[in-house]
């Protein structure tokens, strides 16, 4: 029984993960977004020269901004099952 209950605590930190990368992901999305939007609907002032990033500058910086969204998203998971832990064994003992 006591084995059983602590193989629900692990699969509820595991199954947890998914939904942190799932949120890297979501918020890559918008920051991806917000970072084309900008580039591309920024007003323009007469007699300035407006510098857009070449195409494949645009693909890199999205993917970098992806990566780094799930990435950080990670290491707070990380940090999450870190604290359960920590908040477990004080509890415990």
């Amino acid at each position: 029984m006591e084995k059983q209950a602590v193989e629900l605590q692990q699969d509820w930190i595991e199954v947890k993960r998914k939904y942190f990368i799932y949120f890297g992901i979501a918020a890559g999305f918008l920051i991806s977004m917000w970072y084309l939007y900008r580039l591309h609907l920024q007003s323009v002032t007469p007699g300035i020269p407006v510098r857009i990033d070449p195409v494949w500058a645009q693909f890199v910086n999205v993917s970098l901004i992806f990566f780094a969204a799930i990435f950080q998203c990670s290491l707070i998971h990380k940090l999450f099952v870190l604290a359960v832990k920590l908040f477990r064994r004080m509890r415990r003992g």
